[in-house]
């Protein structure tokens, strides 16, 4: 059995011979082989000893090989066989894996070398659903947890989701802001052709809140305060157009008015640069809004314009072909991916 020895106490002279005596005992019992005598006592004794091909393990080796061996320990954690439909759904939202692998595929703009990278001992389908699951948070509400299901640090985990969101935030500033006037004509419901009958370029907007927490300075909280929501929240806007291109507006503070976060995040203005830059066609845009929403001065300051439900006064009646209950109708659709896009964004 190979002995041991302090390094303070082989330092010494009668630890060094000591050490000695019993390595070259071990040799001659056949219980140690001569080329695994400590160098170090080797040229503090001034031997000449030929070695052999064994070359003597380093701390720093035994490290590497400990390392090695460790990373050949890591088998995956999840195993393809177990993606089934309803376990994709379960974890990610999405229907089954060839869902979930089409949208990374989008993320990494068909570049099959960023969607196989990894940067983590995951193979790359496991950060993929981690990162996707993470997002769907339904699964789990702590990081510990994710830590415990992937088998993997939490620091790494962090790391993971920081890369993929890069990835995704980078791909969506190249999607274009909307469809294009010819793109909205062919993709949208021939229904829409009674209502819209001269081609409109319609775009719908709404206005919805993401519950926020309740701040304790004073300041904020008042900032965040919304008086339609009664609660502290964050307000964003939807766009959608009749082909079902679905646009997200920056957040803004709930205390902001509809009104005012039009004006503020320049919307008119960018769809005004976009149909000037539309080769498909020259029309402007055509904003269908709710009865909360006083922009019918900023779009014709665009060149656009407005279609809002009428008000009625007493005895007076709508006499106009855009009437309020037509409205409701046309814009049902928006208000379905208005409450859809906010139930993903609260995570509910």
């Amino acid at each position: 059995m190979y002995r041991v020895i302090e390094e303070t106490k082989a330092s010494s002279e009668f630890g060094l011979a000591l050490q000695q005596a019993h390595e070259i005992l071990d040799i001659e019992s056949g219980k140690q082989l001569l080329d695994d005598i400590n160098p170090r006592v080797v040229d503090a004794a001034e031997l000449n000893v030929h070695r052999g091909a064994t070359e003597f393990k380093s701390p720093e080796n035994v490290q590497e090989h400990g390392q090695n061996k460790k990373e050949e320990e890591i088998r995956p954690c999840i195993k393809t066989s177990d993606l089934v439909p309803s376990e994709v759904k379960r974890r990610t939202g999405f229907q089954d894996l060839p869902n979930l692998l089409s949208y990374a595929m989008v993320v990494c703009d068909g570049d099959l070398e960023r969607l196989f990278a990894t940067s983590s001992k995951l193979t790359w389908l496991e950060e993929w659903l981690f990162f996707f699951e993470f997002k769907y948070g339904r699964t789990a509400g702590r990081w510990k947890d994710y830590a415990h299901m992937y088998k993997c640090r939490e620091k790494t985990l962090r790391r993971i989701l920081k890369k993929r969101l890069s990835q995704e935030l980078e791909i969506r500033k190249r999607w274009p802001m909307y469809a294009t006037y010819e793109e909205d004509a062919k993709f949208r419901d021939e229904k829409w052709d009674f209502y819209f009958k001269n081609g409109e370029r319609i775009v719908m907007h709404d206005a919805t809140g993401l519950p926020w927490q309740c701040p304790s300075n004073a300041a904020l909280q008042r900032a965040l305060w919304s008086d339609y929501y009664g609660t502290t929240c964050a307000k964003g806007g939807i766009s959608n157009q009749l082909c079902g291109w679905i646009r997200g507006m920056p957040l803004f503070t709930g205390r902001i008015t509809d009104s005012q976060m039009i004006k503020d995040s320049e919307i008119m203005v960018a769809q005004r640069k976009f149909s000037e830059a539309d080769a498909s066609s020259d029309k402007s845009f055509a904003n269908v809004l709710d009865k909360g929403f006083r922009n019918t001065v900023d779009a014709a300051a665009q060149g656009q314009t407005c279609l809002q439900p009428k008000y009625s006064k007493g005895h007076c009646q709508f006499t106009g072909r855009l009437l309020y209950t037509q409205l409701v109708l046309l814009r049902y659709g928006l208000e379905t991916n208005v409450r859809f896009n906010a139930a993903r964004c609260r995570g509910s």
